[in-house]
């Protein structure tokens, strides 16, 4: 029991600060993305135009980071929801290790994705 409170103590707000971060994070990134996509060139959504940016190596990294934010703030507010119900704080261990697989998992078949470009 000591040792789960201390992992909560050190782990909330290690969530709480990285929920803060890919939330800013993620405004820069959409807002570029929008901007790109849709303001500056209207026919930046022809498909030579979409295939030519996600085969550039900037556009790549920047796709990366928008998958890798949006993977991460998006599963860890629903552990935030989910450990804030009764069942959440029974089984926070099972919820915690879940949720890393599941941001694991949508943040590497993205890039399979991405890469494949």
């Amino acid at each position: 029991m000591a040792e789960e409170l201390h992992t909560r103590k050190v782990l909330e707000p290690l969530g709480w600060i990285l929920q803060l971060l890919t939330g800013l994070l993620l405004a820069i990134l959409i807002t570029f993305h929008f901007f790109e996509t849709h303001l500056i060139a209207h026919d930046a959504l022809a498909f030579e135009n979409v295939i030519a940016r996600l085969t550039d190596p900037a556009h790549k990294v920047m796709y990366g980071l928008l998958l890798a934010s949006v993977s991460f703030h998006a599963f860890n507010g629903l552990r935030a929801i989910l450990l804030d119900t009764e069942f959440g704080a029974r089984n926070t261990k099972a919820i915690n290790i879940l949720i890393v697989l599941v941001i694991l998992g949508a943040f590497i078949y993205g890039l399979g994705l991405l890469f494949t470009f």
